[in-house]
């Protein structure tokens, strides 16, 4: 499968890594039965017209920031679980 270099923050709490931007670089991997690749044989299966090769590149994260808090989505989650136990607003 393809590479797409990107590059994001990863935060400790919730181990999740957030992807900012991609760089634009890739890495053919070469394969025939990758959609992405130079070496693509385009080979659909029988009593298809399409091809069922793999189109999605597989990212290879890099770490712009090592955070030690959640991310703003686990944060959200984290508030509107308090809020639906409590009944509270904050």
């Amino acid at each position: 499968m393809c590479e797409i270099e990107c590059f994001g923050n990863y935060h400790r709490k919730c181990e999740h890594y957030v992807k900012m931007y991609e760089s634009g670089n890739k890495t053919d991997c070469g394969s025939p039965s990758c959609a992405l690749s130079q070496a693509h044989k385009h080979r659909p299966g029988p009593g298809q017209r399409t091809c069922t090769c793999v189109r999605i590149p597989r990212e290879c994260r890099r770490v712009l920031s090592l955070i030690h808090d959640r991310c703003d989505a686990c944060t959200r989650a984290a508030w509107a679980t308090l809020e639906r136990e409590s009944s509270r607003v904050w």
